[in-house]
């Protein structure tokens, strides 16, 4: 009977100690899909030169976050700072891609004047808004309602001593009040309809419209809320129609089903207000008329007079070598 006991329990130790090690190989094997799918990335990239050295920085800095308990100063364009630590999904494509986003990122570079005035709505730790007020010395109102994220935001404000940027820890949404949303998702957190333990948090909310209402250069807005947009836009007629807001760009990426809505619903508003959906094309420097929204990434970029767009982003030679930009006004 003993014997039998000591056979089970072996059995048992060499089943789990077997589970474990398929546990491992299937993690090790999942890894390395995963770092091959993003040297394909790295490929593919118009502003990477060397796929090999891009890999090498990729996985050297998701090893040095990961041993730092406090963030990471990074340097950036035209010595740009932000912080990173773990979790920075927002950003953290920053620091091996050169720029993150880099289509709708390098338009905006084009675009932007020192005139106008930028909306970051859902500014997470502010890649869009150093790019407008660091880069193109434009105005930006930067907006990013969950507190930690916030915080994160101000420091990266402060650190490159942007004087032209002003922040709101609030929400955006169809009307004034409270909303909760998400905090423990980084740059996915989103509005969210019950309690979930510590993992979420109450936010005053408020609409564009009563935000912006002082406002009248408003040039671009971005707007990044999970899923959300529609009602920020509902929150926003009045904002739409200023003459002078020729640009938004919106990510669309399906979130929208989390609060029973049809993406369609988002493009209708749209359309309604007078713009249509274009996908900015670099090195060319040209904008291509879509017929729904740009699935060839999450964001898309709304215009409304596509003339007075297409001449203002030709005014600019912009060159970009790694972490420099040169920009030039020319003649055209």
């Amino acid at each position: 009977m003993q014997d039998g006991s000591i056979i089970c329990g072996g059995y048992k130790l060499v089943k789990s100690y077997f589970c474990e090690v398929i546990f491992i190989e299937f993690r090790i094997l999942l890894r390395i899909k995963k770092i091959i799918r993003r040297y394909q990335q790295f490929v593919d990239h118009p502003l990477i030169q060397k796929p090999l050295i891009g890999l090498v920085k990729y996985i050297y800095i998701n090893l040095i976050i990961r041993f730092y308990n406090k963030p990471i100063k990074i340097k950036w364009l035209n010595n740009l700072r932000y912080y990173l630590t773990l979790g920075d999904s927002g950003i953290i494509g920053n620091y091996y891609f050169f720029i993150d986003d880099y289509e709708e990122s390098i338009f905006l570079i084009h675009y932007l004047t020192d005139k106008d005035l930028f909306i970051d709505v859902g500014s997470n730790h502010g890649h869009y808004t150093m790019i407008s007020s660091g880069i193109c010395n434009s105005k930006s109102i930067s907006i990013e309602p969950v507190k930690k994220t916030f915080d994160r935001l101000k420091i990266n404000i402060e650190l490159n001593k942007l004087r032209n940027v002003r922040l709101h820890n609030i929400g955006i949404s169809d009307s004034e009040g409270e909303l909760l949303i998400s905090n423990n998702m980084g740059s996915m957190n989103r509005i969210i309809n019950k309690v979930l333990d510590d993992k979420c948090e109450l936010v005053q909310v408020s609409t564009l419209d009563k935000l912006l209402m002082s406002e009248n250069d408003i040039s671009l807005i971005k707007i990044d809320v999970e899923g959300y947009e529609k009602q920020v836009l509902l929150g926003g007629n009045k904002t739409l129609k200023n003459p002078k807001l020729n640009v938004i760009i919106i990510e669309l990426n399906d979130s929208n089903l989390k609060y029973n809505y049809e993406e369609n619903e988002t493009l209708s508003v749209m359309q309604e207000n007078g713009f249509s959906p274009y996908k900015y094309i670099y090195p060319d420097n040209i904008l291509v008329p879509l017929e729904k929204k740009n699935f060839d990434s999450y964001n898309t970029i709304f215009i409304r007079d596509i003339n007075f767009v297409k001449n203002r982003i030709k005014q600019k030679s912009v060159i970009i070598n790694k972490n420099t930009i040169q920009i030039k006004k020319r003649s055209v």
